[in-house]
């Protein structure tokens, strides 16, 4: 019997997006204003594939560097310890271990989903703080299913994370959608604008392994035409997203130096490749230049 072949995730440095064929994108994308006046990017994601584990954070303008703090703080913890199989043990975790150590003045947002699979079903632990959002929707008519408030229950403000729940589906088409606010500015510029049709049309037209793509392609064609925020998200299936063992990274919470490095440095000529997870260690120092770190397990 042939042996079962690995599931692949890749990078795209320059673009600074993620993917794993038919099941997950994400990525990240610098504000306008930001990127004019030389700030950080303060929106980060976390990707854990051993774990499945996925995370969203959005910091403030003046310490950008808040969000990737707080997700290597849970890098750390479920390399450790693995994931909580509860949603009362995730609020435990982040209460005790991952809110605790953030400082007052690191204020950031928190939204992640942890997969729990089961026989017929696979359970989504949400956790959000904050004002970014983890909304569980429809994947044929983008209806959505549910969806996290916003609130000022954020890290390093808060001493505790309020919002964490169970929500079991069984449905083969439901979609995972994690996003700072930065994503709603484009999206609803986008619907303004008649630029890619309604959230149904979106998803029937683009695989979803390639709106993180498609998102990138609007933010360049549109460069100068509209302001927008920091921009971070992952859209998942969680039915098919597939555990890959000792996988998993951060990317953004970049400093204003690592900015000006990576829009300096990164050409599209040199940089708009997929790096496949098999050479993400021999490529990790060109990676952590547009602000992609890869997490060795273990060693967090």
């Amino acid at each position: 019997m042939a042996a079962k072949e690995s599931p692949t995730v890749e990078i795209n440095p320059f673009k600074r997006i993620l993917k794993m064929p038919g099941a997950l994108c994400g990525g990240i994308s610098t504000g306008s204003d930001k990127i004019r006046s030389g700030y950080g990017n303060g929106d980060c994601l976390f990707f854990d594939f051993e774990h499945l584990v996925f995370a969203v954070a959005d910091g403030t303008e003046r310490f950008p560097w808040a969000s990737r703090d707080l997700l290597q703080r849970l890098a750390e913890r479920l390399s450790r310890s693995g994931s909580p199989e509860t949603a009362r043990d995730w609020k435990d975790m982040m209460n005790n271990e991952i809110y605790a150590g953030q400082k007052y003045q690191h204020k950031t947002t928190f939204s992640a989903v942890s997969l729990r699979r089961e026989k017929e079903a696979v359970t989504l632990i949400i956790a959000n703080g904050g004002d970014s959002v983890v909304t569980v929707m429809d994947g044929l008519t983008a209806k959505i299913r549910r969806q996290t408030g916003r609130n000022m229950e954020f890290a390093g403000r808060s001493r505790e994370i309020v919002e964490v729940m169970e929500h079991r589906v069984s449905d083969q088409n439901v979609r995972v959608l994690l996003s700072t606010d930065g994503f709603d500015d484009v999206w609803r510029f986008c619907l303004r604008r008649s630029l890619v049709g309604s959230a149904r049309e979106v998803l029937e037209r683009v695989g979803l392994d390639g709106i993180s793509e498609e998102i990138f392609g609007i933010l360049e064609g549109q460069r100068g035409r509209f302001e927008y925020d920091d921009v971070g998200f992952i859209l998942l299936d969680p039915n098919v997203v597939k555990r890959v063992k000792g996988k998993a990274l951060i990317m953004g919470g970049t400093r204003p130096f690592e900015e000006e490095c990576y829009r300096q440095q990164y050409t599209p000529q040199v940089y708009d490749r997929w790096i496949p997870d098999a050479q993400w260690d021999e490529q990790e120092e060109m990676l952590a230049g547009a602000g992609i770190r890869v997490l060795k397990a273990g060693s967090c």
